[in-house]
C-alpha cells in the first residue's frame, strides 16, 4: 500500500482519496496479472507432452488499459509517480 499524498497542489481530501484508491487498485491489478501469468506457466508445464499447451501466449487477453478513463486523465501526473501511463 502506498503512503497518502501530501497536499502539494491544494487538493481537497476527496481528490487525495481518489488518487490513493486509483493507485491501490492499479497496483492490485498488476499483482493479479502477474499471478495469472504464473498460473498459465504452471498449467503449460503440467500439460502432457502429447497435448498442445493451452497458453501459447502467456500475456494474451489479460491486460486492460485505463488510460482513457476521465478520472485517470484527471489524476495522470500523480499516477505517473508510480506507473508508466502506457502500462495502465
Amino acid at each position: 500500500m502506498y503512503e497518502p499524498f501530501h497536499d502539494e497542489d491544494n487538493m481537497n481530501k476527496d481528490d487525495m482519496n481518489n488518487i490513493q484508491l486509483i493507485i491501490n487498485l492499479l497496483n492490485y491489478s498488476k499483482k493479479l496479472e502477474g499471478m495469472v501469468i504464473e498460473l498459465r506457466e504452471e498449467v503449460n508445464e503440467l500439460t502432457p507432452e502429447d497435448k498442445e499447451i493451452p497458453y501459447f501466449e502467456l500475456h494474451s487477453d489479460i491486460y486492460e488499459s485505463f488510460f482513457d478513463y476521465p478520472t485517470v486523465i484527471k489524476y495522470q501526473k500523480y499516477i505517473e509517480m508510480y506507473f508508466d501511463i502506457e502500462d495502465i
